[in-house]
């Protein structure tokens, strides 16, 4: 059903979760973006990743 997009669903939760977090106050501006940036990081390897194979 979510072929190819589960890893793009999970890091904007995880991106969502963070950013709520820290506004919320539970999480401090440095551990928001550790969070944030292995999502992003690993939303752009799946891209990379999925765009290598297709070609």
């Amino acid at each position: 059903m979510f072929s190819g997009y589960k890893t793009y669903i999970a890091g904007a939760l995880t991106i969502l979760g963070a950013l709520g977090g820290f506004l919320t106050g539970n999480l401090a501006p440095d551990q928001a973006i550790n969070l944030v940036v292995p999502a992003i990081l690993a939303m752009t390897v799946r891209h990379g990743v999925s765009t290598a194979s297709a070609s």
